[in-house]
């Protein structure tokens, strides 16, 4: 598949189902979730590694990624210091970015909120980040048990957020498809009347709930 077909059929497909789909995990932490109700993700990653407090791989990051890229942060883990926030958020914006992901805080999430620019954070901290070290971009990072390498593909949605190795993305695309269209078919069964028990026990698959 053509990057724009990679990106279209990622597009379509819920997260849970993506992370079903892999034949490894893939699911960032459960505390990184989206800070905007409803917001979206997908696209490569730019990924950033910072010094616990400082931020400055991340205003450089945001100059440097391309358009479409989702901007993924490793801070260390969450902290009483925000790595990301309006200032980042509106030159992201700007430049085309998809998003932002981070196993850190943000702030000044009313202004984020009201761009509708995704961010995925562990949550809110009013303190700001010190300036000074210089931090990494473009290297292989690690949030969770997930490492995270430069391009590959970042979905997030409402369930949480799955990172796939770029040499995976098409069998992960195709298998996924397969069971979207299985979900379906549960669906049409329930409507139908079919008890919700017989129709898992049939399917053998307990990832379905």
């Amino acid at each position: 598949m053509t990057g724009e077909e990679i990106l279209d059929a990622l597009t379509s497909l819920p997260a849970a189902t993506l992370s079903e789909a892999t034949a490894r995990p893939c699911d960032l932490p459960p505390a990184i979730c989206s800070q905007v109700p409803g917001a979206r993700v997908v696209g490569p990653a730019f990924t950033v590694r910072c010094p616990l407090g400082d931020n400055t791989a991340v205003t450089r990051a945001v100059d440097l990624a391309p358009a479409g890229s989702v901007i993924v942060i490793d801070c260390g883990g969450p902290a009483r210091t925000a790595v990301w926030g309006e200032n980042a958020t509106f030159a992201s914006q700007y430049k085309g970015l998809a998003g932002c992901v981070t196993n850190g805080a943000i702030r000044d999430i009313d202004a984020i909120v009201a761009t509708g620019f995704p961010v995925f954070a562990t949550g809110l901290s009013l303190r700001g980040s010190t300036k000074g070290q210089p931090g990494e971009t473009g290297v292989d990072i690690i949030i969770g048990d997930i490492v995270i390498r430069p391009g590959d593909f970042v979905c997030g949605d409402s369930d949480g957020v799955v990172v796939i190795p770029g040499e995976d993305v098409d069998a992960v695309i195709t298998k996924a498809k397969s069971l979207q269209a299985e979900e379906q078919s549960r669906s049409d069964r329930i409507k139908a009347g079919v008890p919700l028990a017989d129709i898992l026990a049939k399917s053998g698959n307990r990832d379905q709930l």
